[in-house]
């Protein structure tokens, strides 16, 4: 058997080999750099603590193998770190009831359960000691990336810090010397990480909202909203006019038709040349005014919708044939929900502006088939006069 230290160098050289030959590029936390601070701290540790050269070399050994099962990819992680442990001990020819303490070591702490004993809780607290450093916020970052990586899921920075601080909040050093060791700062990183969740979730929120491009987001929103409301002051006012031109029209017509006509047997003949282009006009003016009066119709009927339709953003609440159907104090909790959630809000403003566009677009196709058809029926009803007057 070799001796002590030889082994652990051996190991050590081992350990670095193998992470570099078969450990994915994309394990940026779990490689070799972390099984060496591991080892570290854990001898340190061991030294605080007392423990024996033989202790001492069973927990750094388990400490350099205990990530190798990043590098197999098998069902779990403790099974390849065992694996590869086990065989490299085994042609070592280390004392097999050696071999079994580092592979229960190994296994205890991938578990996610209380350490049991000197060593399990040593090999714990250097595991999870840089919770308790300066370094954490920078080995955190490289924990972020590995996890996207592996996951195949991208991370906002809030989600992120969240993440980060209810693993501050859980940890726990099992032995007096760790939390001699780290336990304040510890603390530290958990005050600090609380204040990064503030600046994340604001720069979160400013990224979805458009807030990181300034005012430019809020001016987009107020100049589309002041478009929609000149369109529809536009439509209107079109309306309106087609509607009091044609009215005028169907009026003398109706008076003329009335007091000019004279529907005796003798002369219904030649009435009816003269006839028919005054009654192609008044159906053109009637049927132009429909059109004109249907799009300057105001929109009151709102939206079918319930409470889940509302919570899953699915109806705009700021349209007041929407909003009314709600009870007051609903729709007082809604509008306070706008004001502490500016992505909510923004989400609110959008479905805003695609109803009014949506109501805008009805609008102008009416008032086109109203124009249309007014100008269809000028020119039918001169033909039909010029027809009335040669034929």
């Amino acid at each position: 058997m070799l001796e002590k230290s030889s082994v652990l160098k051996e190991a050590s050289l081992f350990v670095q080999q193998y992470l570099v030959n078969h450990l994915p590029i994309d394990r940026l936390y779990h490689n070799f750099d972390h099984a060496e601070e591991v080892v570290e701290i854990c001898k340190s540790l061991a030294k605080d603590a007392g423990l024996s050269t033989e202790e001492s070399e069973i927990l750094q050994l388990a400490a350099w193998f205990h990530d190798c099962g990043y590098a197999e990819k098998p069902a779990s992680i403790s099974e390849g770190s065992v694996r590869v442990a086990r065989k490299f001990l085994k042609g070592k020819n280390y004392p097999e009831d050696k071999i079994e303490r580092i592979t229960q070591l190994i296994q205890s702490i991938h578990d996610n359960k209380p350490p049991s004993g000197n060593l399990e809780s040593i090999l714990h607290d250097a595991n999870q000691s840089f919770t308790g450093r300066k370094r954490f916020f920078r080995r955190g970052k490289l924990m972020r990336l590995e996890r996207e990586a592996v996951e195949d899921k991208k991370y906002t920075l809030h989600e992120w810090n969240e993440y980060l601080l209810e693993l501050l909040i859980n940890q726990r050093f099992y032995t007096p010397w760790a939390q001699e060791e780290f336990s304040t700062r510890l603390n530290k990183n958990i005050a600090e990480q609380r204040e990064n969740i503030s600046k994340a979730f604001k720069k979160t929120t400013r990224k979805k909202t458009g807030k990181e491009f300034g005012r430019a987001i809020d001016t987009l929103y107020r100049v589309t909203l002041r478009n929609h409301t000149n369109l529809s002051t536009i439509a209107d006012g079109k309306a309106n006019m087609i509607i009091s031109i044609n009215t005028l029209v169907l009026s003398i017509l109706i008076t003329a038709g009335a007091a000019g006509f004279s529907f005796d047997w003798m002369s219904i003949e030649s009435n009816l040349f003269f006839a028919a282009p005054i009654l192609m006009l008044m159906v053109t003016s009637l049927t132009t005014i429909i059109f004109a009066v249907l799009s300057a119709v105001p929109k009151v009927s709102g939206e079918d919708y319930d409470k889940k339709d509302v919570k899953e953003g699915k109806v705009s609440m700021l349209f007041f044939s929407n909003f009314l159907k709600l009870e007051k104090p609903d729709f007082v909790q809604h509008l306070r929900e706008l004001k502490t959630d500016q992505e909510l809000l923004y989400d609110e403003l959008s479905r805003d502006l695609y109803n009014l566009g949506a109501v805008l677009k009805k609008k102008y196709r009416l008032l086109t088939i109203a124009y249309f058809v007014f100008v269809g029926g000028l020119v039918l009803s001169f033909l039909l006069f010029l027809g009335s007057r040669f034929v």
